[in-house]
C-alpha cells in the first residue's frame, strides 16, 4: 500500500496526475480541433480552470492527508518518548531549562512533571559538577553524542551515577538536546568498591616484605610484589617482567628444583618448603615458600607463591631447642615435677617426673586435671591460694596440700610457682614445681610425737626427784633418813634412762626412714 503521508509520494501523485491530465487533455484537444473547431478556444479555457480546480482539491486532499500524518506521528513519537521505561528529557541548549521531561525520569528523579519544568540541568547537578556541565554544552550541536558518567542529584538530594546519551534538534522552532540518561549507579558503586578492594589489596600485597608472585601454566611470570621484584632484582641483578620467564636459578639443578615444584602445583598439588641460602655480610637466610595451584573454572591456570624469611624463627627454633635441652638436663638433676601451666589455652605440661614420683604418665592436661588430683579436704585452700595471688597481681604462689598418685594414695606436696603477666596486666602463664615431701611430714610428725613423749614421760620421773631432793637432809648427807630416799633416787634414775634410751631409739628409727 502507497503511503500517502510521505512528502515525496505526495509530489509524486500530483506530478503523475499532471502529466496524465496534459496527455490526455491535449489529445480531447487535437479531436476537438478535427472535429469542432470552433470550440477548440471554450476546451483550452475549460482545461485550464477544470485543472487548477482538480488539483486544488487534490492538493488540498493529500495535504490534509500529510497533515494528519504528521500529527500522527508526532503522537506516536511523543507516546513513545512520555512512556519510555529510560529516562528521557528535553531541554532548550540556550536557556538550558527543560522543556519536556518523560515518566521515567520522573520517576527516577522524584520530581512531578511542572517541578522539573521549573529546572535547568544544572539544578540536577551536585555544584562541583555545574562547571563541568557548562563547559559541556558548549560542544553540544546537531546529530548523537555521548557524553559519558556523570552525577545527577534526586530531588531528596541522592546522588545518581547516570551515563547521558544526546541528539541535538529542533523542536517546536527551538534548539534543543534530547537526552537519554542511563542509570548506572549500582554499576558505578560496584567499580568503585571493586576499585578501592584493588587498591587496598596492591598495597597489601606491595607493603609486606613477603614475597609474592605468581606464574602461568607456562611457567611465565604473571604478577609479583615489589618486594619480590626489588629482591630477585638485588640478588640476581634481572629485572623481571610479566610475560617472562628468566633464568632465576644458579645452576641447572637448582632450575630443575623450581621447575618440579611449580610442575607439582600445576598438578593441583599443595607444598610448603623450606629453602635456606648462605648469603654475604648476613649469614644463612631461610625462607618458607608455599605453592598454591590457581583455579579458573575448574582448571588449573598457575601458581600462586608466597615466601616469608624465617630466619629470626629458625634462630628462635634453635634457641628454645636449646634451652629445652638444658631443661631436660636440669630436670633430670632434681625430683621435683616442674609444670607449665597455659592459661588461655587452660593447659598443663608436666615433666617426667610426674611419672617417676606419682605414676602419672607426663602429658599435657587441663588445669581442672589438677584440681580433681588435690585431696578434697585441701583442693580449696590451694585454689584460693593461687586465685589470691593472682588478685593481688602477684607473682609468686606457694601452697602445700596432698597430691593423689596414680595407686590412689595422698602424698604431701610443696607447691611452688610463679605467675607471668601480659602487657594488659591479665596473668597467661603459671610456671611451677611440685615437691614431694610426703616423707618430711612423716619425719616431721614423729619428731612433734617425740618431743609430745620426751615432755609428758620425762616430766613426772623428774618431778618425783626434784621431790625426793628437796625430802633430803642436805646438812648431814649421811644421815639414816636419806638413805630411802637416795634408793628412790636410784630407782627414778633407772627409769629416766629407760625413757631416754627410747627416746634415742625412736629417734635413730626416724632418721633411718629419712635416709632410706
Amino acid at each position: 500500500m502507497i503511503n500517502l503521508l510521505s512528502p515525496a509520494r505526495t509530489v509524486l501523485i500530483f506530478l503523475l496526475f499532471g502529466i496524465t491530465w496534459v496527455l490526455s487533455t491535449d489529445s480531447l484537444l487535437r479531436w476537438l480541433a478535427d472535429n469542432t473547431p470552433g470550440l477548440i478556444w471554450e476546451g483550452q479555457h475549460s482545461k485550464g480552470i477544470l485543472f487548477v480546480l482538480i488539483s486544488s482539491a487534490l492538493l488540498y486532499w493529500l495535504l490534509k492527508k500529510y497533515k494528519r500524518s504528521l500529527q500522527s506521528s508526532e503522537t506516536a513519537y511523543i507516546r513513545i518518548f512520555r512512556e519510555s521505561p529510560q529516562p528521557m528529557w528535553i531541554y532548550d541548549r540556550k536557556t538550558l531549562y527543560f522543556v519536556d521531561v518523560n515518566d521515567a525520569a520522573l520517576d527516577l528523579y522524584g520530581y512531578r512533571l511542572e517541578e522539573f519544568l521549573q529546572l535547568s540541568i544544572l539544578q540536577i547537578r551536585p555544584p562541583e559538577e555545574v562547571y563541568k556541565v557548562l563547559e559541556a554544552v558548549k560542544n553540544t550541536g546537531t546529530g548523537f553524542r555521548d557524553f559519558g558518567t556523570w552525577k545527577h542529584l534526586k530531588k531528596d538530594g541522592t546522588l545518581l551515577y547516570v551515563e547521558v546519551h544526546t541528539f541535538g534538534t529542533v523542536y517546536k522552532g527551538r534548539e534543543v538536546e534530547i537526552v537519554s540518561a542511563w542509570n548506572v549507579t549500582d554499576k558505578h558503586e560496584a567499580f568503585e568498591a571493586l576499585s578501592r578492594h584493588e587498591v587496598l589489596l596492591d598495597s597489601m600485597i606491595n607493603s609486606t616484605e613477603d614475597l609474592i608472585w605468581a606464574v602461568d601454566d607456562a611457567q611465565r611470570f604473571t604478577a609479583f610484589n615489589k618486594a619480590y621484584h626489588h629482591t630477585i632484582q638485588q640478588f640476581t641483578g634481572v629485572n623481571i617482567e610479566a610475560g617472562t620467564r628468566p633464568q632465576l636459578a644458579r645452576d641447572e639443578a637448582e632450575y630443575l628444583k623450581w621447575q618440579g615444584y611449580y610442575e607439582k602445583s600445576l598438578r593441583g598439588e599443595k607444598q610448603t618448603i623450606e629453602e635456606s641460602v648462605e648469603m654475604a655480610n648476613y649469614g644463612l637466610s631461610t625462607a618458607e615458600i608455599t605453592f598454591n595451584p590457581i583455579i579458573n573454572d575448574d582448571k588449573i591456570v598457575g601458581v600462586a607463591c608466597f615466601a616469608r624469611d624465617i630466619s629470626e624463627r629458625k634462630k628462635q627454633e634453635l634457641r628454645i631447642r636449646r634451652a629445652l635441652e638444658r631443661y631436660d638436663i636440669v630436670t633430670l638433676a632434681t625430683h621435683n615435677v616442674i609444670w607449665d601451666w597455659d592459661l588461655k589455652a587452660d593447659k598443663v605440661l608436666w615433666n617426667n617426673n610426674l611419672f617417676t614420683l606419682f605414676g602419672h604418665k607426663n602429658e599435657s592436661t587441663a588445669g581442672e586435671w589438677w584440681k580433681d588430683h588435690v585431696h578434697p579436704d585441701d583442693v580449696d585452700e590451694a585454689v584460693k591460694a593461687l586465685n589470691g595471688a593472682i588478685a593481688q597481681h602477684g607473682e609468686k604462689w606457694a601452697v602445700e596440700y596432698r597430691f593423689r598418685c596414680a595407686n590412689g594414695h595422698y602424698r604431701y606436696v610443696s607447691d611452688r610457682g610463679y605467675v607471668l603477666y601480659n602487657d594488659d596486666g591479665k596473668p597467661y602463664r603459671v610456671i611451677g614445681a611440685m615437691e614431694d615431701i610426703d616423707v618430711k611430714k612423716t619425719y616431721i610428725e614423729e619428731l612433734k610425737k617425740l618431743a609430745h613423749m620426751s615432755s609428758h614421760s620425762l616430766r613426772r620421773p623428774v618431778a618425783s626427784m626434784l621431790g625426793v631432793v628437796a625430802a633430803l637432809n642436805k646438812e648431814d648427807l649421811g644421815h639414816r633418813d636419806n638413805l630411802p630416799l637416795l634408793v628412790y633416787v636410784e630407782k627414778i634414775a633407772l627409769e629416766m634412762d629407760t625413757i631416754i634410751h627410747d627416746v634415742a631409739e625412736k629417734c635413730n628409727h626416724i632418721f633411718m626412714e629419712v635416709e632410706q
